[in-house]
């Protein structure tokens, strides 16, 4: 398999169009991501959001081609990693592809790393498979990478089992691994939801200072608008399978278009809400996968909904770069809920 050439610096690095991802179950066939597009240049972070449920882990794991088989199977539409699509190539490619140009950070460290190996062994064999077949310079090259990420005296950690590990110093170790053949692009699946509040703004710290280092372009997904705002140069609100709403982080936080993006955002609490008043909330659920809405899929939760909204919604572009799906976008003028 040859790598095509690599693409300018201001070229998406990773473009994701019209993606439609499935799952076979005993309720039948059932739609997680339905026609979802995105893209993200070097450099840059791109942040995809929503509630649970709404397709965000699926889309990063249909780019990763690591859907849970045999339910899961791309559907139609291309995954580009530097033109080359992810969503076309053999497994035997995927193979030598992830770790080495696209790497990707667990939401649960303990989950992803292998209780009954050492992190040595584990962070070694993401080396032995990309890049060396020696196995002291790995492990040399393991040491470095622990210490790069911020892990104390790695000489002695590299030996050591990840319950040995606090949650802050195993979510280091994922990020080591997701970094350690220098990525084009990273994918973070939630990669601070299990931590606290203070090792979270560590994590995120070092995955900014290690971008700015490397030049990777990464794709976070979270549904902690915090961290969108504190991370992300741009931003896809994703709802039941679909992108309601996508651009500039500015643009969106400023001006939402989306009745679903504006109650995410007006349900975020401040130092200005009484102590004693409740946070707005989005009444209703979401809608279950097996029993979606022929038109919108908000349909049902919309304070704003019409009998337009029986139909469904494309993408509008509302400004240069920012998008929406709502049939009444132009005509919510109030101000925005988090100006």
């Amino acid at each position: 398999m040859s790598e095509p050439a690599l693409k300018d610096s201001t070229a998406p690095v990773l473009e994701v169009r019209d993606l439609v991802t499935t799952f076979d179950t005993d309720a039948g066939r059932l739609t997680a991501v339905d026609g979802v597009s995105f893209s993200v240049a070097r450099g840059r972070t791109l942040g995809i959001v929503g509630e649970s449920g709404c397709g965000k882990s699926v889309s990063a794991l249909s780019v990763m081609r690591l859907l849970p088989q045999p339910m899961g199977r791309i559907a139609s539409g291309s995954i580009l990693l530097d033109g080359l699509d992810l969503a076309t190539i053999s497994h035997h490619d995927m193979r030598h592809i992830r770790g080495k140009r696209i790497g990707m950070i667990f939401q649960e460290p303990m989950t992803a790393l292998n209780p009954v190996h050492t992190i040595g062994r584990q962070l070694g064999e993401v080396f032995l498979l990309h890049q060396t077949q020696d196995k002291q310079e790995a492990l040399v090259r393991s040491i470095e990478m622990l210490r790069k990420v911020g892990i104390p005296s790695p000489e002695i950690r590299v030996s050591e089992y990840p319950h040995q590990l606090s949650g802050g110093m195993r979510q280091r170790v994922v990020i080591a691994m997701a970094l350690a053949c220098q990525p084009a692009v990273v994918i973070a699946d939630e990669p601070t939801t299990a931590l606290d509040v203070t090792i979270q703004a560590q994590i995120l710290e070092l995955m900014q200072s290690l971008q700015e280092e490397l030049g990777m372009a990464i794709v976070l997904i979270t549904h902690d608008l915090g961290v969108i705002a504190e991370m992300c140069d741009d931003v896809v609100v994703m709802y039941a399978g679909r992108i309601a709403e996508s651009g500039p982080v500015e643009r969106i936080f400023a001006a939402p278009s989306h009745p679903y993006t504006r109650g995410l955002l007006a349900s975020i609490p401040r130092l200005s809400t009484p102590r004693k008043s409740r946070l707005p909330v989005i009444e209703g659920m979401v809608p279950s996968l097996s029993d979606l809405p022929v038109g919108c899929r908000f349909e049902n939760r919309c304070p704003h909904r019409t009998e337009a909204c029986s139909r469904q919604p494309g993408l509008e572009t509302v400004s240069p770069g920012h998008h929406v799906a709502c049939h009444h976008w132009r005509n919510l003028a109030s101000p925005a809920p988090h100006s």
